[in-house]
């Protein structure tokens, strides 16, 4: 039987229902928060509620996407999931270098001391402090897969030295590797660069690609057999749901509709409406997958997108 580990133990990939891939209930500190405060998702009792009513809504599963040294609280996490009904699993990695400072350890440490780390917070736990000090503590809630992530139309010699190191440690933990595109671009790098350091492309989802909404381009990332994650959902400041929606026909033309996942990457307070915003967690299970039909989608694809993919892509 193939598991997913989520941040209170394994479970049946059949048990996870409909899938959020990306998004994220807690993020308290890091510089990103520090740059704006808008990034701050640190209420427990708030995030419990809005994970609450992504579960009454019909969701059963959320990928938290907070890697190490940008906020993630796992054992506040665990805090917020606990008993709510819905399956909440944990990433380690890293984002993009801007969230990095030089005094951060991914400057300092070699590429096999870095991936050691990683493949232990698969295999043995989340270290709370996100190895911020000399003593390592860990949580008995594992990391369910690997981040990466890359820079606007670069990727970094750091970034270059974490996508090793991420690699190496999926392969080694045997566990998939989702990706951050800065505003979709880099994607096919991201996919080729990964694959050359031995994962296999069906463990690989490259994240945020709608944000580039060109098809062309899509078509040439999935070529690689890698599934994409799509998250510009209900944000019309950078373009309408239509276009997303059009993006996933043309996929679908393509024969790719085995390797879509979707996302609400609601990653600021403002975001949220536990916190006095929206649209909410809630969103995708209560009305996006309803618009997605109304748009011709599919009942079979819909199920596909939110169901059968992430369980796939997650699964070992």
């Amino acid at each position: 039987m193939q598991t997913v580990k989520t941040i209170w133990g394994e479970v049946a990939k059949e048990s996870l229902g409909f899938v959020d891939i990306h998004d994220h209930i807690w993020k308290k500190g890091g510089l990103e928060v520090r740059e704006d405060r808008d990034f701050a998702i640190d209420n427990l009792e708030k995030s419990r509620s809005e994970l609450i009513s992504f579960g009454k809504a019909g969701g059963g599963t959320i990928v938290d996407m907070q890697p190490i040294g940008v906020g993630r609280g796992i054992e506040a996490m665990r805090e917020i999931a606990k008993d709510s009904g819905v399956n909440v699993i944990a990433v380690t990695g890293f984002h993009r270098e801007a969230y990095y400072d030089n005094t951060h350890f991914v400057h300092k440490y070699e590429v096999d001391e870095i991936e050691d780390l990683l493949v232990k917070e698969v295999t043995e736990g989340i270290e709370v402090t996100d190895y911020c000090g000399p003593i390592i503590r860990r949580s008995q809630a594992k990391a369910g897969l690997v981040k990466a992530g890359t820079s606007y139309y670069k990727i970094t010699p750091l970034e270059m030295k974490m996508l090793r190191a991420t690699s190496g440690a999926a392969v080694k933990a045997d566990t998939p590797i989702i990706t951050h595109t800065q505003m979709g671009t880099m994607g096919l790098e991201q996919a080729q660069i990964i694959k050359s350091y031995g994962v296999l492309p069906e463990r690989i989802c490259i994240g945020h690609l709608d944000r580039d909404a060109d098809p062309i381009y899509h078509a040439r990332v999935l070529n690689e057999g890698v599934y994409v994650q799509y998250d510009c959902i209900a944000r019309a400041k950078y373009h309408p749901i239509l276009d997303t929606i059009n993006l996933i026909k043309a996929m679908i033309e393509k024969g790719y509709e085995n390797r879509i996942t979707i996302g609400g990457d609601w990653g600021r307070s403002s975001y949220l409406k536990a916190y006095g915003g929206g649209p909410g967690l809630e969103y995708l299970p209560r009305y996006f997958q309803f618009y997605m039909k109304e748009y011709g989608l599919s009942d079979e694809i819909i199920h596909k997108i939110f169901y059968e993919n992430p369980a796939r892509f997650l699964a070992s």
